[in-house]
């Protein structure tokens, strides 16, 4: 899953994305039912920024925690996907 240009200008600076640069998103089942998920979830911090000279570059800041921010850009889109369309929330 990769998120778009198009799908961050929809979301038009709210909304949540999920990071899966070091692992996928995780649902994991221990002994005795208990749910344990490994989710990085990021919100969106700021308007998406576009340039002119280069329609394909773009960049989205965003927010994780107290302190830490990054962005998204077109070079990392590919680790990030919007929450609502997590694999975890599709059922079979």
């Amino acid at each position: 899953m990769t998120v778009t240009k198009e799908q961050l200008e929809a979301m038009n600076g709210y909304g949540d994305l999920h990071y899966t640069g070091h692992h996928e998103c995780i649902r994991t089942i221990g002994p005795r039912g208990g749910v344990t998920e490994n989710i990085t979830t990021v919100r969106l911090s700021g308007r998406l920024q576009t340039w002119k000279r280069d329609p394909a570059r773009f960049r989205q800041p965003v927010k994780y925690g107290l302190y830490e921010s990054s962005s998204v850009e077109q070079w990392n889109a590919q680790y990030w996907h919007k929450a609502s369309e997590c694999p975890l929330n599709k059922h079979e």
